[in-house]
């Protein structure tokens, strides 16, 4: 195991479980003993760049400042965990090419199990038309050609799906068992 942290990106539509699994994910790094920060695309965005927006150039910036954030940390051996809609494959291949190493975690779930939970109620205000701004519903959404871990949250749970992370970092000799 060298001295360089992972980043582990989490993609998928909104409510789709990501920043769930990454925060389980997160607590069994760090009772493991290893270093690890959780750049939530959401609080990343809400503190840095609150009027960033949504539009595709500013999902584009928004990635592009998440991934150079888990390049520097990751360098310095930081396993970084970033949990962001990221709705295009070339966002998610920009912070591949800039990482070290990465893991890329595609957190799939039906649009129609997304719109049940609506933790945010971000579903709500587009069926009442006050947003219409939602990858996968108005916007874009490309799915990863192969993520190293592929979660499937209406069908497996929270738990079972950070696990399935942890054991592939151990596959990769990215962390010990």
């Amino acid at each position: 195991m060298n001295d360089h942290g992972t980043v582990i990106w989490f993609t998928g539509v909104p409510a789709s479980g990501k920043s769930t699994i990454a925060s389980l994910v997160e607590n069994k790094l760090r009772a493991g003993g290893l270093p690890v920060e959780n750049l939530d695309a959401d609080e990343i965005r809400a503190n840095l760049s609150p009027n960033l927006g949504y539009t595709a150039q500013a999902r584009d910036e928004n990635t592009k400042r998440l991934a150079w954030m888990g390049q520097m940390l990751s360098k310095y051996g930081v396993n970084v965990i970033v949990a962001a809609v990221s709705p295009l494959r070339s966002h998610r291949d920009r912070a591949r090419a800039w990482c070290a190493r990465f893991v890329e975690v595609f957190v799939d779930c039906p649009t129609e199990v997304c719109q049940e939970r609506d933790p945010k109620g971000l579903y709500a205000r587009a069926a009442s038309g006050e947003v219409n701004d939602i990858a996968g519903m108005h916007m874009p959404y490309e799915v990863p050609a192969s993520p190293e871990v592929h979660s499937r949250t209406d069908q497996v749970d929270a738990e079972a799906c950070a696990q399935m992370v942890i054991d592939k970092l151990v596959e990769l000799t990215y962390i010990g068992s």
